[in-house]
């Protein structure tokens, strides 16, 4: 069974019960129409990054990256914020034997601006992914990659990890997963070998990809609902509503990848460049979680 069969398949006959999904309208598939596939930046600022160590910095990336938006000022860094505030910060980290990394030094080269718990939380994924991959992988993910090429079985075996422990019930959503599956093909320049395996995978959803399905009224939300987000009110994690935002934006993926006749993870970059572009009405779904 492919990865996107395993996630469409759990829940295909879901009725959802708070939102509705829209036809694809033409001002839309238009905008998306003119995006261009870029992941240059991503590729630019790995090019510095030895060989020997490129596979473990990608996986802490993604080990690392959740809930940038609750401290923005934190990822500002170099002229950079966001998650590519926090790529550079994480090369500063690769400059220090990782067993050697406590708290302190955690916080002061990731952390500096963000509250002590979300900081410890930080610290503590981070430990416990290392913790893992020294006992597992001789404290290489590449090793890991040797033995999970496939993408099904990639992503179903960082449960072992509870940061890509991406699911609730039938909602398999794994996007940290799928992303670090992604990422690391292409920061690997493997994306020719293993193209078939890429079309595997879906969007990658988080809140941004909602955020902008809402804005175009490609989902629709009851007024109560659309106030609490307007109002910037946290939605609860794991709840209907973060299910049904995210199962949503699977599926008008999975409509755009027909219309355009593009993989999935291609969709996912076009829409991704869009929303980082438009300054929206309607701000995003503020989830607090670990899987984004």
């Amino acid at each position: 069974m492919s990865l996107k069969n395993f996630i469409l398949d759990k829940n295909k006959n879901y009725q959802f019960r708070i939102i509705e999904t829209n036809e694809i309208n033409t001002d839309f598939f238009k905008l998306i129409k003119k995006e261009k596939q870029d992941f240059d930046k991503f590729k630019k600022y790995l090019k510095n990054i030895e060989l020997k160590k490129l596979s473990n910095f990608l996986f802490f990336l993604r080990v690392l990256d959740f809930r940038l938006w609750e401290f923005p000022k934190n990822w500002q860094f170099k002229n950079e914020k966001g998650f590519y505030g926090l790529l550079l910060k994480t090369k500063n980290l690769f400059n220090i034997n990782f067993n050697k990394i406590d708290f302190d030094i955690f916080r002061k080269l990731i952390s500096p601006k963000e509250n002590y718990n979300l900081a410890n939380l930080r610290y503590k994924i981070f430990k416990q992914a290392l913790a893992w991959l020294n006992k597992n992988y001789d404290g290489d993910f590449l090793n890991y990659f040797e033995e999970n090429k496939n993408p099904l079985k990639f992503c179903l075996n960082l449960f072992y990890l509870k940061k890509f422990k991406d699911y609730y019930r039938n909602f398999y959503f794994l996007k940290p997963n799928q992303l670090l599956y992604f990422e690391f093909i292409i920061g690997n320049k493997l994306d020719k070998k293993f193209k078939t395996e890429l079309e595997e995978l879906t969007v990658f959803v988080d809140y941004k990809l909602p955020q902008l399905f809402i804005n175009f009224n490609l989902i629709s939300l009851p007024k109560n609902i659309l106030n609490k987000i307007k109002n910037k009110k946290n939605i609860k994690t794991h709840s209907i509503l973060e299910n049904e935002l995210r199962w949503a934006s699977i599926i008008l993926g999975e409509n755009l990848s027909k219309k355009l006749a593009l993989p999935s993870y291609l969709v996912d970059n076009l829409i991704w460049n869009l929303a980082h572009k438009i300054k929206f009405k309607i701000p995003y779904p503020k989830i607090k979680t670990i899987f984004y």
